[in-house]
This record gives structure tokens, C-alpha cells and sequence, in this order.
């Protein structure tokens, strides 16, 4: 007669203690959720009020100038920074949502690396300080300017602040930005199909000097005079193909380029690429003398001599490309990888 009650009971007890657990596991989550905010950190940017970006980290500020007509330039550089590049950043700022509010003490910034940028780059110290961006108006006056501290230790996140307050949230996912001014620029140099291209003339010095032509881009290339050499198929796809795409990996400056292209140890090779639409593209190459066996590379764009009497009154806008290509380019050095360098004058 007692068994069934004692079973019963049991049974009630077990149900009862899960129940118990399962509200308490319910309550614990809840209690954790509602430590997070669900505040954006950005509620609406006004991009149509945003003038500059400045990043700052320990050794490297970057400055983003907005230019009229919509494009951008890294300043220290003078050069047109890459616009995609930037769209992320602004996507990325404005998909933040603030976590967890970890401390309102402006004592334990340090803690999270999220002290202030010293006026000096110099005091700058990793362990204190994180990345700073700023988004500012034509006259200076902040949208956002925020702190970006350390990752947290032990799962995922990072804490972040907005200069002038002193609340440190944790936010679910870190946020990668680049310090450095090469790594916002505009890399593409040329964006050439094949079939553009007329005719190839490469000086180097070398045996690998050449120079060839075609009629259309269907026929077979050919020399150009009669001494020329016409190289194999698949060095000249690979050259083709390398122009298709041609970017580089690091801008000179003015002063250190100027006295790498003076130095009489390097010399210069000279590739000059004719298309059927009469622009002509002329570059110079010359083996860096840093370690790495990179190419220094200058460029300029002109117009076939059969063309430019014409081309004022048949195509008005080949000139005014000419002007805004060598605007860009012109008297700047780019560094290029040692293979790509290699590729454009078929060298082994």
C-alpha cells in the first residue's frame, strides 16, 4: 500500500527538483542578458557630415582626407586611399552593439588599455593604450571618436570606450584596424584586358630585349622590326596578365624613392604598352638594393604619336584621362614583389 505512494512521491520530487533547475537556469540567464546592452554604439551615422578618419596606434597615425566628388586620400601619403577599405570600417562601426558594461571607473582604464592617446607619439605604450578612431566634421568637431582596447582573456570580445566618457564596455566580437598609411591605399595601378593591348616593346638591357606587335587581338604577335625576338606563348600570356592586374605593394616616399632611383647600381629596365585605343603606357623598373629583391616601379601614360594630332578633336576625353592618370602616378615610386617584377620583364 506504500509502495505506489512512495513511488509516487519520488517521482514528484524528481519532476519538482527539475523544474527548479530549469527556472534557475532561466533565471541565471536572464540575469546575465540583462547586464548586456543592447544599445548600438552608433545609432545613425551622418556620412554626409564626415570629412576625415584618424587612426592612431603605437608608432603610426593615419590621417583619411575626404575629397570633393566623394574620393579619399591617406594625407601623410597624398595618395587616393582605397574607398572599399573605408566603407568597411564605417559598416563595421555602425554594426556595433555595446555588451556588457564592465566598469564606470575611469581608475581601471589603464587596466583595458583604454587610457587616452598621449599628445606624444612617443609616450604611446601598448600597455596602456589600445587604438583610437575618430570620425570628424569639415570643422574638426568629433561623430565619433572611440577607444579600442585589449581583446578579453578569456573568450571572445573586447573592450571598448567613447573618449569623454568613462564607461568600458565589452563588445562580442574584436575589431581589426590597420595603423598603418600603406595599408589604406588604392593599390591598382593599371586595369588592362588583354585584348586592348597593340603592341609591346621591353628594354633591359638584356637578351631580354624585344619588341612585337599585332594587328587585332585575334591575330599572332610578331616582331616589331627585324632583329626582334618574339618571346613564347606563355611568357607573353604571363606578361598580359600581369598587366591586367597590376598593383603594388608599398609607396615610397618622395625623398627615400628619389635616392633609390639615383643609385647608380640599379639598372633600369623600360617596358612601353601601345593599345589600339592609342594610350600608351610607359614603365620604368629598376631591382631594389633592400634585401627582399623587390622592384621600384614609375609610370606614366601617354598618347601614340599617331593619335595625338587627332585625338583633341576625335576623342576629347583621351587627354583628360591622360591628365587624371598621370596626375595620380606620376613622379611616384612603387614598390612591387620580386615575382611580380620579374614577370613583366620575363626574366627567370
Amino acid at each position: 500500500m506504500f509502495k505506489p505512494l512512495l513511488f509516487i512521491t519520488f517521482t514528484l520530487f524528481i519532476i519538482g527538483g527539475g523544474l527548479f533547475f530549469y527556472q534557475d537556469k532561466t533565471y541565471f540567464t536572464k540575469t546575465q542578458n540583462s547586464n548586456i546592452s543592447r544599445e548600438k554604439l552608433i545609432e545613425r551615422l551622418d556620412t554626409k557630415a564626415l570629412n576625415q578618419i584618424k587612426i592612431q596606434a603605437e608608432g603610426s597615425e593615419v590621417d583619411l582626407l575626404q575629397l570633393q566628388g566623394g574620393g579619399w586620400k591617406v594625407q601623410s601619403l597624398n595618395y587616393d586611399a582605397d574607398i572599399i577599405s573605408i566603407q568597411d570600417l564605417l559598416l563595421n562601426l555602425a554594426q556595433i552593439r555595446l555588451g556588457e558594461l564592465v566598469t564606470n571607473n575611469p581608475d581601471h582604464h589603464e587596466r583595458f588599455h583604454l587610457l587616452a592617446p598621449p599628445e606624444k607619439m612617443d609616450d604611446w605604450n601598448e600597455n596602456r593604450h589600445g587604438f583610437a578612431i575618430s570620425l570628424l566634421r569639415g570643422d574638426g568637431t568629433p561623430i565619433l571618436s572611440l577607444l579600442i582596447g585589449k581583446d578579453r582573456a578569456n573568450g571572445p570580445g573586447q573592450y571598448v570606450r567613447q573618449r569623454g566618457s568613462n564607461k568600458v564596455y565589452l563588445i562580442p566580437e574584436s575589431l581589426s584596424v590597420d595603423s598603418e598609411a600603406n595599408d589604406w591605399l588604392n593599390k591598382d595601378l593599371l586595369d588592362l584586358e588583354s585584348e586592348q593591348i597593340q603592341s609591346i616593346e621591353l628594354q633591359d638591357g638584356e637578351k631580354n630585349n624585344f619588341s612585337i606587335k599585332r594587328d587585332n587581338a585575334e591575330t599572332d604577335w610578331k616582331p616589331s622590326t627585324v632583329i626582334s625576338n618574339v618571346p613564347d606563348s606563355d611568357k607573353i600570356t604571363t606578361l598580359l596578365n600581369r598587366l591586367g592586374n597590376l598593383s603594388f605593394a608599398k609607396l615610397n616616399k618622395m625623398d627615400y624613392a628619389s635616392q633609390e632611383s639615383q643609385d647608380s647600381a640599379l639598372e633600369e629596365a623600360s617596358l612601353s604598352v601601345s593599345l589600339f585605343n592609342s594610350k600608351v603606357y610607359t614603365l620604368n623598373l629598376r631591382k631594389n638594393a633592400a634585401p627582399n629583391g623587390d622592384y621600384v616601379l614609375s609610370l606614366r601614360m601617354g598618347i601614340s604619336l599617331e593619335a595625338s594630332d587627332s585625338a583633341d578633336k576625335e576623342d576629347p576625353k583621351l587627354h583628360k584621362e591622360m591628365e587624371i592618370f598621370n596626375h595620380r602616378v606620376n613622379g611616384r615610386f612603387f614598390n612591387i614583389s620580386s615575382w611580380e617584377g620579374k614577370e613583366l620583364l620575363l626574366s627567370d
